[in-house]
């Protein structure tokens, strides 16, 4: 380790010092912060939906996504690098607080250049300046975005800051939202609210930085070197950003502000339950790249198998209940003007494992350096999005735009697999995939056949119904099988109680 300079090690001790907690911590609470994105919309969805019909929310919608690539230009793929590089250093206050003040440069010359883009498509572009006040109100987020420093509160791995002011700036946005959403008319102030519940708490993360990081006036600052290791995350993260937006996009420009309305649904249903399943797999990064670099392989094997255990197991769940219980789900949700969508729900549905598994094999490339490949993966996934979005989603609609993601994450996902297959070889004793498909065969019969029985109760019911029965003959099935991570969080679970 560099040896640290005394003056700043003075300054820094006299900080507050980050702790690191146990990864079954930071899930825990990256799961509470993912439990309220899921609460949150719950609440928020049904109502604003209604009030402000498939026009105002496609409308918004569609500006969101807009400015949502501005957003990813502007930060050059530093979330990713970010938290890699800060945790190799993370327990050297110089060289991390040299780290931080070169990225935070970075982003702040991008983000200037990126608004004037902004400024200048906005005036150029017709489509663009048909809802100017939205834009403009969203492109505040270029902004938020850069100096968020999220990636760095995810280095250290303050997981219990992170979840406490999430749930900070949901509690106001959900107040702001039943006092000031009442109309069909008060989109733009829906467009604010989602900046503020999204972006707001990112001003406190700056302020909260120098708790933990010197800034120097005099420091010298290397900031070429990170623009070679940087290339390959900027082009992978803008490229994955691309296709992850490309068919919302593509339905605002080729079909109407209702078609998006309906969209828009699909793809927060499916945006909700991939966060769901990647709310373990997002807090792996740091303790992955840590062990990596500390050689430490055991350890990496084993997180990497219980990793693709969990995301199986999680994500063919809610494949599976989402498909058969679309439409109850929409109707739940967003009322019956909504109803259109249950197809492109259901064929959306793989999306929800395609992606939860490129997100983690994509950390697991960042950890063995192999950048430009996952660079190269996003690209080809975007190029696919944008060839397949284009073929059908002008002949199909909303239902061309979901086949269209879905074909680009199967597309990515297998390349991916392919690119990492070394490290799959590895673990492949530890990964009881077989269990797990067979368990899910048999959970899906019996939701199907519960399904036939309880469709004509009210959404609610069928709902309950259907995802207590599937989750019951899962966990049954799993158990018998003695599937590898169910069994060692059940003994786990065992053990601890046992000391009390």
């Amino acid at each position: 380790m560099t040896p640290v300079k005394r003056g700043v090690l003075t300054n820094l001790t006299t900080k507050k010092t980050p702790r690191i907690r146990s990864v079954k911590f930071n899930v825990v609470m990256n799961m509470i912060v993912v439990t309220s994105s899921f609460l949150f919309p719950l609440i928020t969805v049904p109502y604003v939906s209604r009030v402000l019909s498939p026009t105002g929310m496609g409308a918004v919608s569609w500006a969101q996504s807009i400015l949502s690539y501005f957003s990813l230009v502007a930060l050059l793929g530093i979330p990713s690098y970010g938290i890699r590089e800060c945790a190799k250093v993370r327990n050297d206050p110089e060289q991390l607080s040299q780290l931080v003040q070169e990225l935070l440069t970075i982003l702040l010359f991008s983000t200037i250049i990126v608004y004037a883009a902004f400024i200048i498509a906005i005036f150029c572009i017709p489509r663009m300046r048909q809802d100017m006040p939205t834009m403009l109100i969203f492109s505040i987020t270029i902004w938020l975005s850069a100096c968020g420093v999220e990636w760095f509160y995810q280095a250290i791995e303050q997981y219990a800051y992170i979840t406490v002011r999430n749930l900070i700036m949901k509690a106001i946005s959900l107040v702001l939202m039943f006092l000031l959403i009442h109309s069909a008319t008060d989109y733009r102030a829906y467009a604010v609210i989602l900046v503020i519940g999204s972006y707001g708490s990112n001003l406190v993360n700056v302020w909260r930085l120098r708790k933990f990081v010197t800034f120097k006036m005099n420091r010298k600052l290397n900031l070429r070197k990170h623009f070679k290791p940087m290339l390959s995350f900027a082009v992978s993260k803008i490229a994955s950003g691309l296709y992850a937006q490309m068919d919302i996009v593509l339905v605002g420009f080729t079909c109407t502000n209702v078609a998006v309305g309906l969209y828009q649904l699909v793809v927060k249903i499916k945006g909700l339950c991939v966060g769901a399943v990647n709310s373990v797999s997002d807090v792996m990064l740091p303790r992955l790249s840590y062990y990596k670099s500390n050689t430490d392989g055991e350890k990496l094997k084993d997180l990497v198998a219980k990793n693709l255990n969990f995301l199986t197991i999680l994500g063919l769940s809610l494949m599976s209940i989402i498909a058969v219980c679309a439409q109850p789900i929409v109707l739940l949700i967003a009322g019956t003007q909504y109803a259109r969508a249950t197809p492109a729900l259901m064929a959306i549905t793989p999306v929800i494992l395609f992606s939860a598994l490129n997100s983690f094999l994509s950390q697991l490339l960042i950890i063995q350096g192999q950048e430009k490949t996952y660079a190269s993966i996003n690209l080809l996934g975007l190029i696919c999005s944008i060839i397949v979005g284009l073929l059908l989603i002008p002949r199909f609609n909303i239902m061309g735009a979901a086949l269209s993601i879905t074909t680009s994450e199967l597309l990515t996902l297998i390349i991916r697999i392919i690119t990492t297959k070394d490290m799959l070889f590895e673990v492949h004793s530890k990964f009881d995939i077989g269990k797990i498909f067979f368990a899910t065969l048999f959970s899906f019969a019996a939701l199907v056949i519960i399904h036939i029985f309880v469709r004509q109760c009210s959404n609610i019911v069928q709902l309950i119904l259907c995802t207590t029965t599937y989750l019951c003959v899962d966990l049954f099935i799993l158990i018998i099988t003695k599937e590898k991570f169910i069994t060692n969080t059940l003994e786990h679970a065992k053990s601890r109680h046992s000391c009390f």
